[in-house]
């Protein structure tokens, strides 16, 4: 396995659940799987733990900065082929035949001990993985070492920091999956702005400011001053008639310059990185102009930043 020769199979089922193995590592662990009811419960306890750590989380509204750059992350990262799984049954559809036709040991307080068992509960298989989770660790193996709920306690709280933030690692892509859920074109205007934007991430001057439109949407400028490029990025910005579009300025003791176009579709993070170079102490500005743009506004500004 790796590099984890003396590890058992059986101390890889919490990383298995949040799927945070490597493709070595899921293939020994599958095979353990193939060969151990005790460990095919385990891992549906522990799957199912996952999910409800997951469902515990309240949603978060990531800012404007962080799906931009998350975007932009995506346009401009290769992307490589998926790692092959191993050979086999699908590990859960094992775990649910086995659970359905092999009874556990006949060990008073699990599932298996006809026909009474804790609570009246039947000792028909659907229930098994419930009777073992209310058993409060009462029963023994078959070996008569500690059962697998105990084995799995013991190595959750042997590695609780990892464990945790795998999960929320988890949950932060469940949250922000409707970021990477939205389509990036991959014409060379796109990649510019996507590489434009991680420059300015990256820089180690790297600035940003925040505020609010006229109308009360979150917009955030970043900058970099050694640079001399800026984007803005406004969260749910109205949608414009056909003849109209968003348009940025630069603005300083000259006047306004204009920066570019852009629009929105209303439902998630517009932005753009800025055309011109951005000079230390200009004001941006966005206004609302004809289709196309303007030499100089024609409106008053919706937001405007100082940096």
């Amino acid at each position: 396995m790796s590099s984890r020769n003396e590890q058992h199979p059986a101390d890889l089922s919490g990383a298995y659940a949040l799927h945070a193995l490597d493709a070595d590592d899921t293939a020994t662990f599958e095979a353990h799987l193939a060969e151990s009811e005790w460990a095919r419960i385990e891992a549906a306890e522990l799957n199912d733990t996952a999910v409800a750590l997951g469902l515990a989380v309240a949603p978060v509204q990531p800012s404007a900065a962080v799906k931009a750059n998350l975007m932009s992350l995506l346009a401009s990262t290769p992307q490589l082929p998926p790692l092959p799984r191993a050979a086999g049954p699908d590990p859960t559809e094992a775990a649910a035949s086995a659970v359905e036709t092999t009874p556990a040991p006949s060990t008073p307080g699990l599932p298996g001990t006809p026909p009474a068992t804790a609570g009246g509960v039947s000792a028909d298989a659907p229930s098994a993985i419930t009777d073992i989770r209310s058993s409060n660790g009462a029963a023994s193996s078959p070996h008569g070492s500690a059962t697998a709920a105990e084995r799995a306690q013991a190595r959750w709280f042997k590695r609780p920091a990892q464990i945790m933030l795998a999960a929320a690692a988890a949950v932060a892509l469940f949250v922000g999956g409707t970021v990477l859920g939205q389509t990036l074109n991959t014409n060379q205007f796109e990649s510019q702005q996507a590489s434009g934007l991680a420059q300015i991430n990256a820089a180690d001057d790297s600035q940003r400011a925040a505020t609010t439109t006229a109308d009360g949407q979150e917009a955030t400028l970043v900058w970099s001053n050694k640079l001399g490029i800026s984007a803005v990025l406004v969260d749910n910005l109205p949608v414009l008639p056909s003849d109209q579009d968003y348009q940025l300025w630069y603005i300083n003791g000259e006047g306004a310059a204009p920066a570019g176009t852009f629009d929105s579709r209303g439902d998630s993070t517009a932005w753009r990185v800025l055309d011109g170079t951005m000079h230390a102490g200009d004001q941006v500005g966005v206004t609302v102009e004809p289709s196309g743009g303007s030499d100089q506004p024609t409106t008053d500004p919706i937001v405007a930043f100082q940096s």
